[in-house]
């Protein structure tokens, strides 16, 4: 059936491939079919198949009659055709299934119209409003989820009804033809029974049609009353961004004002809470990734957490840092719930704040449970004073039914927080006696501003200016206690990724031995740069600074240029550049974690983990790249034009380029060198320090470090000492005086190589006389070192020790001499000038 669907979808029928090629709104094409599926309804009821159905005046419009020799293949493929649309009639129906998934997208829709209708959204918490935003971007979702549903659900009617309506007219206009009067009775009647079933399937999927327009129709409406709920809530927030500066009610001096009545503040604030909790059923059910995503982390994260603290209790007395670790260890119930409460808040940023609000309530207690005893010990009652202000603030929804009790408990709440504040700032005060602490010198600046902000926040109560006063009370408390809660989890993690490498499996790892404590420094400086990050972005929305912000800086992101195909704007430079640098960390963390491991691995071929690390880096290197143009907007096109510039550059004069590119492929596939090799190629001898795909850097014995081009590597002859083995052959000519007995001196000078140490036995020392010299008999001896980096030292150790047993023994070596006679020569007079 799929495939049917699919040829369907892919038909070479020109209405098929119109539909396909224009982008006009999907509705518009369902209303389109609709009419089109009238007419030929309408055309068939009245007269089947008869001469009216032909307009002879438009040609262009008519079907092409089909061949007499086609006729019967046309017939069976049209039979098929009748049959797949019998199927689909007989399949349970999806309009009742899209029906009560559509109501459910509706209901809330529906309460919150309502509830809109009846309260103004300036009367309304803030957080209330920022509820009602994500509420409104929740709905659209699940509605664009349910289109892309009913397409597919629908797509296979609307296909077969027009395909058999297609069929139908070229049946038409065969028949006005006459090509189907010569036909034989059996054939006619087989012909005429195929339009009867056409007939008949097109009036079934023409009624199931229908009611898949009428339900569609109402998806529209839906939608529309969506965009007006998101655009009348985005409105009152940028409402409430704007009367920040200005005065919401009376000066305190002059009273609180008019009160609203109680009863209807209570109602208001009743159905907004059934709206939320209606809001928190629907996300969950709604199943999504994101929530997939955190329903495993929970359940994997606490059996992990619980092996770490069984298997470190083994480990434990034998590591150093376990004061790092060992609260994390300890209450590992307290790491699972905060950890898992900073889940949701990073994996659902989209949740409702009913849910998020309620996850930092359950955090408060595990908060101070793995806070770091250092911490509580510098910061003194600061942290237990935030998570109490935190909680009082969330208690002040209970007041929000009354506007003059709710502006009296914010002013006293303020007042509490500032109170509180700089008694803090006054009992940590530096004496003579006491030094300071790092952390306490970072907190007094923070709680100097905070109270700054908590005096602007008591005086803009006094002054009426509730909007303000409640921001940056709120702002205050909250981002203190997000400060908190995100320094509580980075040590959690911190003390769990410890306590992983310092298990069995992972601390005897090469790598890990070598750089546990780069790992343990890298780890920790991208979680604490990513709750910096977190911090700040939570912190300018309670301050209501992120909106602004964010309109802001997508319009600056926005500018750019423009020419043909290629756009490129300020935005996806920043995104390339970002996603660029990732890559390239990506990969470097990559090149260096196979290096460490993979040339160690007993089972791996010489040179294969050297191969696997640079082919790996170059791989995830150019993957990268091609997300980072893929996510700063280049499209497929683009690429190709590109890589087509690049192409003709690379005909003309980068032939070299992709010469040693190539040469480098070749290098790390056959593998003939690899770091640490004692090499001699193209005029330079010295070891091979690394090898990229373009050049091959070698150091030479004088610590110069020389760029070799791959294919000057390929193309020229190599010599590779240490190819397979590290041994070499040390050759020294040794020359004694006439007169010495030539079976005595080869017996020394093998007794004395027997005792040098470093000289290889297998294969043995070989001495051996070479011939009559002038002036000297010669003899060469040959001997193996299995170390090559020893074999400088050694051929001198050689030469020294043979000296000294030929010297022992009595047996000269004999040396040049050169006499120099000098004769008297007259003085000859210098020439004296002629006159």
């Amino acid at each position: 059936m799929t495939k049917q669907i699919t040829e369907l979808l892919t038909t070479d029928d020109p209405i098929m491939r119109v539909m396909q090629n224009l982008t006009l709104p999907y509705t518009v094409w369902w209303w389109v079919t609709a009419a089109f599926l009238m007419c030929i309804t309408g055309l068939t009821n009245a007269a089947p198949f008869t001469d009216s159905t032909v307009t002879p005046d438009t040609p262009s419009t008519r079907a092409e009659p089909i061949a007499l020799t086609h006729i019967l293949e046309r017939a069976e493929e049209d039979q098929q055709r009748v049959d797949w649309a019998k199927r689909l009639l007989a399949s349970p129906d999806p309009v009742e299934h899209l029906s009560v998934s559509l109501n459910d997208i509706a209901r809330p829709v529906h309460a919150k119209q309502q509830t809109s209708h009846s309260v103004l959204y300036g009367e309304l918490p803030v957080m209330r409003i920022e509820s009602l935003a994500r509420h409104w971007h929740f709905d659209a979702r699940r509605l664009e989820r349910w289109e892309m549903e009913a397409r597919r659900a629908f797509g296979p009617y609307s296909g077969s009804a027009l395909q058999l309506a297609q069929r139908r007219s070229v049946w038409a206009s065969t028949q006005a033809a006459g090509l189907l009067d010569e036909l034989p009775p059996v054939l006619s009647d087989r012909i005429d029974s195929i339009l009867m079933q056409i007939t008949a399937a097109e009036s079934g999927l023409s009624d199931e049609l229908a009611r898949q327009f009428a339900l569609m129709q109402q998806a529209s409406d839906l939608k529309a009353l969506i965009e007006a709920g998101s655009n009348e809530v985005a409105a009152a927030l940028d409402d409430l961004d704007r009367r920040l500066l200005r005065v919401d009610v009376a000066p305190l001096w002059q009273g609180f004002g008019p009160r609203t009545e109680e009863a209807s503040s209570w109602s208001a604030i009743w159905r907004g809470l059934e709206i939320e909790e209606q809001f928190a059923r629907d996300y969950h059910s709604a199943g999504t990734r994101n929530q997939q995503a955190l329903t495993l982390l929970q359940i994997l994260l606490l059996p992990l957490i619980l092996w770490l603290v069984v298997r470190s209790r083994r480990t434990m007395p034998q590591k150093q840092e376990v004061h790092h670790m060992a609260r994390a260890l300890r209450r590992p119930f307290s790491t699972w719930l905060l950890l898992c409460m900073l889940a949701v808040l990073v994996i659902e940023p989209d949740a409702p704040l009913l849910a998020q609000e309620a996850a930092l309530l359950v955090a408060l207690i595990p908060v101070l449970r793995l806070l770091p005893s250092g911490v509580l010990r510098a910061l003194g009652m600061w942290p237990y004073i935030a998570i109490a202000m935190y909680g009082l603030d969330r208690l002040g929804i209970v007041t929000a039914g009354d506007t003059e009790i709710y502006r009296t408990y914010l002013l006293a709440m303020t007042g509490l927080a500032l109170m509180l504040t700089l008694w803090l700032l006054w009992h940590a005060a530096p004496s003579a006696q006491k030094r300071d602490s790092r952390l306490q010198r970072i907190m007094r600046p923070i709680g100097w501003a905070a109270s700054a902000m908590l005096m602007v926040a008591v005086a803009a109560n006094i002054l009426g200016n509730i909007s303000l006063a409640e921001t940056l009370t709120s702002g205050v408390i909250d981002s203190g206690y997000m400060a908190l809660l995100l320094y509580a989890g980075v040590s959690a993690c911190v003390g769990l990724f410890r306590a992983l490498l310092g298990q069995p499996e992972l601390a005897n790892r090469h790598f890990v031995l070598h750089q546990e404590v780069a790992l343990q420094s890298a780890f920790t400086r991208l979680l604490m740069f990513g709750a910096a990050i977190g911090w700040l972005l939570y912190s300018m929305d309670r301050f209501r600074v992120l909106r602004p912000l964010y309109s802001v800086s997508s319009a600056v992101m926005e500018f750019g240029i423009e020419v043909g195909e290629v756009s490129v704007n300020l935005g996806d430079l920043l995104v390339f550049m970002l996603s660029a640098w990732l890559a390239l960390w990506a990969a470097r963390v990559v090149r260096r974690l196979l290096r460490a491991e993979l040339p160690n691995h007993a089972k791996l071929p010489r040179g294969v983990g050297n191969s696997i690390a640079s082919l790996s880096y170059y791989a995830v290197l150019l993957f990268g790249l091609l997300v980072s143009l893929s996510a700063a907007g280049f499209k497929v096109s683009q690429l190709a034009l590109i890589f087509g510039a690049l192409g003709v550059g690379i005909g003309f004069g980068l032939q070299n380029v992709v010469n040693n590119f190539v040469s480098g492929l070749v290098l790390m596939f056959e593998r003939p060198i690899q770091p640490g090799d004692l090499v001699d190629a193209a005029g330079t001898a010295g070891t091979v320090r690394e090898i990229s795909l373009r050049s091959t850097i070698i150091r030479t014995a004088d610590g110069a470090d020389v760029v070799v081009p791959n294919g000057m590597l390929l193309n020229c002859n190599l010599t590779n000492w240490t190819m397979f083995d590290k041994s070499r052959r040390i050759e020294i000519p040794v020359h004694v005086a006439y007169g010495s007995a030539p079976l005595m001196v080869m017996s020394v000078l093998s007794n004395a190589l027997r005792e040098v140490p470093g000289v290889a036995e297998q294969p043995a020392p070989l001495v051996m006389m070479t011939g009559y010299g002038d002036g000297a008999l010669n003899f060469t001896i040959s001997a193996w070192t299995h170390d090559i980096s020893i074999w400088a030292k050694l051929r001198g150790e050689i030469l020294t020790r043979l000296l000294a047993a030929l010297q022992q023994a009595g047996i000269s070596v004999p040396y040049r001499l050169v006499d120099v006679n000098l004769h008297n020569v007259q003085e000859q007079k210098p020439l004296q000038p002629s006159t």
